[in-house]
């Protein structure tokens, strides 16, 4: 997978306060990449005025800015915390991202460069707490792509090694970890890699690793004394939904690591799916592969939807039993 070079780089004034806002700025200008200034990242007019068609092309632009508000908060899934962190949005282009509900045409990537505030906040909070702790950095990003665009994963890996009482934890959809594999972690940090049925990663989850990169990728990572987990998410419903989940498990039993599978750790997340993912799919990939059955799922809260609770219990019995018969020594996390 190539690296992600922008069409265009939108910069607001600030960066330049920081070192290495400076540094991107030298990057991407010797990249002979456009560069236009903007007041601010959450609000680009010549941007938000863009039809749904323009999605994918609007996915090819990079936003460097500072992140103003860093407030930690609680969660009770993945992590005790999350952590509002280096990047948010992302240039894959999975068809179900929850990130267009709230961002829509703008789910674009976007780097904050001012990460010593973010390292900060959470040491600050280790120390309120008294206690050990598990802090999320890549909520609203994918950190493993943003790492081969910026080093910021490994940098902020490398801070963690030094915090007491934090893990940190992020979940991705790439393979790009080489870059981790040296890191002087301290046992500080684990991965979750996001699995699903190679049809599911082929025509949904777009411009993403296929899944034999992603397995390798855990491998690698776990052989460098990382925590894995597998983030089976989210669960898609298509057509031999069952047979097709049978198939992931099969491959994930023979190609990761032994060893890791006997410290395994899994996440099962069901699709929520948005009107708003229906308006730009129907504009911006209109020839995509059709995976949404509205007859399987009903409204959740405003402008979402999720599976009925009859359809989502059978599939996570089915799901708990491929478990169960594939991986005997794995923790279930949560389902949600």
């Amino acid at each position: 997978m190539r690296e992600f070079v922008p069409s265009k780089v939108f910069y607001e004034k600030a960066i330049f306060d920081y070192s290495f806002g400076n540094r991107l700025f030298e990057k991407y200008s010797k990249l002979g990449c456009e560069m236009i200034e903007i007041e601010g990242h959450h609000n680009i007019p010549m941007l938000r005025e863009q039809p749904y068609s323009k999605f994918g092309k609007m996915k090819s632009y990079l936003i460097l800015g500072t992140r103003k508000t860093i407030k930690l908060t609680p969660n009770n899934l993945s992590a005790d915390y999350i952590v509002p962190f280096t990047s948010s949005g992302c240039s894959a282009m999975c068809l179900y991202c929850y990130l267009v509900c709230n961002f829509f045409n703008c789910s674009y990537l976007r780097i904050f460069v001012n990460r010593e505030d973010m390292i900060n906040a959470v040491i600050k909070q280790t120390f309120k707490l008294g206690k050990h702790a598990v802090y999320e950095l890549g909520c609203n990003s994918d950190m493993v792509l943003e790492n081969s665009l910026t080093g910021n994963l490994k940098w902020a890996i490398e801070k963690f090694a030094h915090i007491q009482n934090a893990t940190a934890t992020f979940a991705t959809k790439f393979h790009m970890v080489d870059d981790l594999l040296d890191c002087k972690h301290n046992g500080h940090t684990q991965m979750r890699i996001s699995v699903n049925p190679e049809i599911i990663i082929k025509r949904i989850e777009l411009g993403t690793s296929d899944l034999i990169s992603r397995i390798e990728a855990a491998n690698k990572m776990f052989n460098a004394g990382y925590r894995i987990g597998l983030n089976i998410a989210p669960i898609i419903l298509i057509e031999n939904w069952k047979q097709h989940y049978i198939e992931l498990f099969k491959l994930l039993h023979i190609k990761l690591n032994k060893d890791l599978q006997k410290n395994l750790f899994i996440e099962i997340i069901f699709m929520t799916y948005g009107y708003a993912n229906i308006s730009i799919n129907k504009e911006a990939f209109p020839n995509s592969y059709s995976f949404f059955n509205k007859d399987l799922m009903q409204p959740k809260g405003r402008g979402k939807m999720q599976y009925k609770p009859e359809i989502r219990n059978e599939a996570e019995a089915f799901l708990r039993k491929l478990v169960k018969n594939y991986f005997p020594d794995a923790e279930i996390s949560y389902v949600v």
